[in-house]
C-alpha cells in the first residue's frame, strides 16, 4: 500500500510539473505574439526548466531567443560602426553568455561567423586603445587610471606586449611610495606591511625585500623574559615565563623578538654594566647593548595555594520504581501499577583549586623606566561530584521527607549525578591551565606596549 501512495505521489508531482510547464509556454506564445519576445523567451526558458522536453517551449524559445540574441549582435555592429569599442566588445560578450546560458536548456541558438570575425578585429583595436591609455595615464601619475586599462588589455591578452608589469607597476607604485614615506618617518611597522603586500603581488619590486629587511631590522624590538630566582615560587615564575614566551611567539609578530634571559641576576648586571657606560675591549657587548634587548620583562609568582577536598562518600535514601502486576475485579483482566521500593544511593564529591598570584614588571633597558607593572591573580578548580547505584539507575528517583519526590525537574537532576565528573583533575593540570590564562593575559599587554 505504501508502495502504491509513493508511485502515485511522483505521478502526480510530475504532472504538477508538466502542468507548469504548459502553463509558462502558453503564456510565453502570447506575449510572443504580442510582439514581447524579450519577456517571451525568459518565460520559454523557465518553461523548458520545468519540463525539457516541451516541444512548443523548445520551438517558442529557439523562435524569440533568436530576437533577443540579434538585438545584442545589432548593438554590437552599431558600436563597432561608431568606432566604441568597448561598448561593441561587451556587447558581443553579452550575446554569447546569452548564448551558453540557452544552450543550457539544449537550445542551440547560433552567432554568424562574420559576427565572431569582426569582434576578433574590434577586440584588437579595443586592447590597442587601452594600452595606450594605460601608457598616458602612467605617464601623468594618474596610477589608479592606468591599472584600470592595463587590467582591461590583461583581460583579453594577457601576453599583449609588456601590459603584465606595466599592470603591476600602475597597481604597485602608489603602495611603494606610501611604504617608502613612513619608513622616511620611522613608521617602519606600517611600511612593513605595505612592503609584504607588495611582494605578496609580485617578486622583488626595486628592491622591496631589502626595504623590507631595513624597515624590520630598524623596528624591531628585542624584549629579554626573566624570572625571579631564589624563593621557594622560583619554578613557577619560570614556568609563567615560559608559557608567556610561547603565547608571545605564537603570534608571530616580527618585530617583537624574544630573547629568554633565565638568570636575572645576570641581566640586572648587565643593565647596570651598560648603563655606566662600559664595553668590552673584545666587543662582545657594547653600550647600550644587553644582548640586543631594549626592554626587560621580570615575571616573580608570589603565592601559589592549592585547596581542595578529598573524595569523601555520603548515603541517602531514595526509591526505586518498579511494576506490580494485579488482578482487577472489576475489569476481570490483569493490570499493571507502578509502586516504590525504598533504597540507598552514595552521592560522591571532591574538589581541588590552584590560585596562582603573578607580578611582572616591564622596564626598559635603556632609562631603567618601569614601562608597565601589574598583579594576577587567577585561579582554576575541578569538582567531582556523582552518584552511585547499584540497582537499576533509570528507576532511582529521590527521597523527599520520608516520600518518593516524583518531581521531574527533581528527578532529572539525580538521573544527571548518575552521569556526573568521575575525574578530578589534578594538581599539575589546574596548575597548568593558570598558567594559560594568566600568560595570555600578560602576553596580550606587553603586544600592545610595543605595537
Amino acid at each position: 500500500m505504501k508502495r502504491l501512495l509513493l508511485i502515485a505521489s511522483i505521478i502526480l508531482l510530475s504532472f504538477q510539473a508538466c502542468v507548469t510547464s504548459k502553463s509558462l509556454s502558453k503564456k510565453a506564445a502570447k506575449m510572443d505574439q504580442a510582439g514581447q519576445y524579450v519577456a517571451a523567451a525568459d518565460l520559454y526558458y523557465q518553461s523548458i526548466s520545468k519540463n525539457p522536453n516541451n516541444t512548443d517551449a523548445l520551438i517558442g524559445m529557439n523562435r524569440a531567443g533568436t530576437k533577443v540574441l540579434n538585438d545584442y549582435l545589432r548593438d554590437f555592429s552599431k558600436a563597432s560602426l561608431d568606432e566604441d569599442y568597448k561598448t561593441a566588445v561587451y556587447k558581443y560578450l553579452e550575446a554569447e553568455a546569452y548564448q551558453k546560458k540557452i544552450r543550457g536548456v539544449n537550445v542551440d541558438l547560433k552567432i554568424a561567423s562574420n559576427h565572431t570575425q569582426k569582434f576578433e578585429e574590434v577586440k584588437e583595436e579595443y586592447v590597442k586603445q587601452e594600452y595606450e591609455n594605460g601608457l598616458k595615464q602612467i605617464g601623468i601619475e594618474s596610477f589608479t587610471e592606468a591599472e584600470k586599462s592595463f587590467n582591461e588589455v590583461f583581460k583579453f591578452d594577457k601576453n599583449y606586449k609588456d601590459v603584465a608589469e606595466l599592470r603591476n607597476i600602475a597597481y604597485l607604485e602608489p603602495y611603494y611610495r606610501k611604504a617608502e614615506k613612513l619608513k622616511e618617518e620611522k613608521e617602519y611597522r606600517e611600511a612593513y606591511n605595505i612592503y609584504n603586500k607588495i611582494l605578496a603581488r609580485v617578486g622583488n619590486y626595486k628592491d622591496t625585500r631589502e626595504h623590507m629587511a631595513f624597515v624590520l631590522k630598524k623596528g624591531q624590538i628585542t624584549v629579554a623574559l626573566a624570572s625571579v630566582k631564589g624563593n621557594q615560587y622560583s619554578i613557577y615564575s619560570k614556568n609563567m615565563k615560559q608559557f608567556t614566551m610561547n603565547a608571545i611567539m605564537k603570534v608571530q609578530d616580527p618585530f617583537i623578538k624574544i630573547v629568554d634571559r633565565d638568570d636575572i641576576a645576570k641581566v640586572l648586571q648587565e643593565q647596570e654594566i651598560a648603563l655606566s657606560g662600559y664595553a668590552k675591549s673584545d666587543g662582545q657587548m657594547e653600550v647600550g647593548e644587553i644582548s640586543t634587548a631594549r626592554y626587560l620583562v621580570i615575571f616573580d609568582v608570589t603565592t601559589f595555594d592549592v585547596d581542595g577536598e578529598v573524595l569523601r562518600k555520603k548515603s541517602y535514601k531514595g526509591f526505586e520504581s518498579f511494576s506490580e502486576k494485579y488482578y482487577d475485579k472489576e475489569a476481570e483482566k490483569y493490570r499493571y501499577r507502578t509502586k516504590y521500593k525504598p533504597v540507598t544511593y552514595y552521592l560522591y564529591t571532591a574538589f581541588r583549586k590552584v590560585a596562582i598570584t603573578t607580578t611582572y614588571k616591564i622596564v626598559s633597558f635603556s632609562t631603567g623606566e618601569v614601562m608597565s607593572t601589574d598583579i594576577l591573580n587567577k585561579s582554576y578548580e575541578s569538582k567531582v561530584r556523582y552518584v552511585e547505584y547499584s540497582g537499576k539507575k533509570s528507576a532511582l528517583y529521590p527521597n523527599k521527607e520520608g516520600h518518593v519526590n516524583t518531581s521531574s525537574n527533581d528527578y532529572r537532576a539525580l538521573q544527571k549525578l548518575l552521569k556526573g565528573n568521575r575525574k578530578l583533575a589534578s594538581r599539575g593540570e589546574l596548575t597548568n591551565e593558570v598558567y594559560k590564562v594568566t600568560s595570555q593575559q600578560i602576553s596580550q599587554r606587553i603586544l600592545k606596549t610595543f605595537q
